[in-house]
């Protein structure tokens, strides 16, 4: 059990750490950071309009790491709640 609970708060870490990135390479004021918390938040309340004009490399270099980090975060808490049960 303990080998779980460490390997999920290191993606955890790992994920945490990834957001900082991907914050200081787009920057506090981007055009991209209400989007970026909304993926890693509540990705099913993307709308066209988030979207809309955006460059689509742009959006795959940006959304799909910060996409991948919440749903590894997720599954990380998801395991230590199963571990705890």
């Amino acid at each position: 059990m303990a080998a779980s609970s460490s390997s999920s708060s290191a993606g955890s870490s790992r994920a945490e750490a990834l957001w900082r990135r991907v914050g200081a390479a787009v920057g506090p004021a981007g055009e991209m950071t209400p989007l970026l918390e909304k993926v890693r938040d509540c990705a099913w309340r993307i709308t066209d309009a988030d979207v809309d004009g955006l460059d689509a490399d742009a959006l795959y270099e940006v959304v799909l790491p910060v996409a991948f980090a919440a749903a590894d975060e997720k599954r990380g808490r998801a395991r230590e709640a199963i571990d705890a049960g």
